[in-house]
């Protein structure tokens, strides 16, 4: 009888710790799924909203209205021109640093329709935001717009001292010399050196119908070609290989100093060197993604 006591209490025993068991993994189990939905919440689906004085991190693609890509946060993005084309002045960087922006809402360190456009914003949400130049990088300085003609002309002969014929093309003059225009690349050659006159006469001799590369090579820059040639008036006449498709599409090097082409306008025969910053005077079209709210 005791033993058969004994056996009951042991199977009685038995079955409490099976449900204590049990019991303590459904509990284990339900904080576990409460703690993936909240980190996921956290992620993705949290419904703080973001407010001005609170840091954030973002990504972002920032382009022109053409579509181009000036910059970004996204390594993916930088790599694939063919889906996202860039624009003259977009820089590659190291990939390791790609990543979200960190910011303070309201704080003034972005530009203004930047800041403006997360606030109310939901962590995981994207929006695209078109912003005019006053609420991006403002308007441009109309002091650095040159205009040019796209037909010109050089003239035929030039007169130097001889120090500034070798700051001119980096030698010192000797007659019958020939050196390369720093500006065409066409031949130049010394066509009368007059030491005691201090003087030096060159004559530049480029070839009829000929393209020469002005402010740049390869993809900077572009093609001037030589359609007039009169010995008579001293004039050479060029005239520059650009139509309006060029505008804002083309860069140069003007000494140290970078520019991009805008405002080619063929029927009045003039384009515009915009010494100004790419940016300058542009409408900017940003997607921003809000990756988290930093507590």
């Amino acid at each position: 009888m005791r033993s058969f006591r004994l056996s009951r209490d042991v199977t009685g025993a038995v079955n409490v710790l099976l449900i204590v068991l049990i019991a303590v993994l459904m509990v284990s189990a339900s904080t576990v799924v409460i703690l993936i939905y909240q980190g996921e919440q956290s992620e993705e689906g949290s419904d703080d909203v973001v407010a001005v004085g609170q840091t954030i991190k973002v990504n972002y693609i920032g382009k022109l209205l053409d579509g181009r890509v000036f910059d970004t946060s996204l390594i993916t993005v930088a790599n694939d021109d063919a889906a996202y084309p860039k624009t003259l002045s977009f820089t590659k960087r190291s990939n390791t640093s790609y990543t979200p922006l960190s910011f303070e809402v309201g704080a003034g360190k972005m530009i203004a329709g930047f800041d403006a456009a997360v606030v109310g914003m939901k962590v995981g949400e994207s929006k695209t935001v078109t912003l005019a130049p006053d609420e991006a990088y403002g308007d441009m300085d109309p002091a650095k717009l040159v205009t040019f003609q796209l037909i010109e002309t050089v003239p035929l002969l030039l007169t130097f001292t001889p120090s500034s014929f070798k700051a001119a093309y980096g030698v010192d003059p000797a007659q019958g010399l020939t050196v390369s225009d720093p500006m065409y690349g066409w031949d130049v050659t010394v066509y009368e050196f007059d030491a005691q006159a201090d003087r030096v006469t060159v004559k530049n001799v480029p070839t009829l119908n000929a393209l020469y590369r002005i402010y740049g090579s390869g993809n900077v820059g572009w093609d001037v070609k030589v359609t007039g040639i009169d010995s008579n008036a001293g004039l050479i006449t060029i005239q520059h290989q650009l139509d309006e498709g060029d505008s804002d599409m083309i860069k140069g090097l003007d000494g140290t100093s970078t520019f991009f082409v805008i405002d080619v306008d063929e029927a009045n025969g003039t384009a515009v060197r915009n010494y100004n910053t790419e940016l300058l005077g542009k409408s900017l079209v940003f997607t921003i993604t809000i990756v988290s709210i930093v507590e």
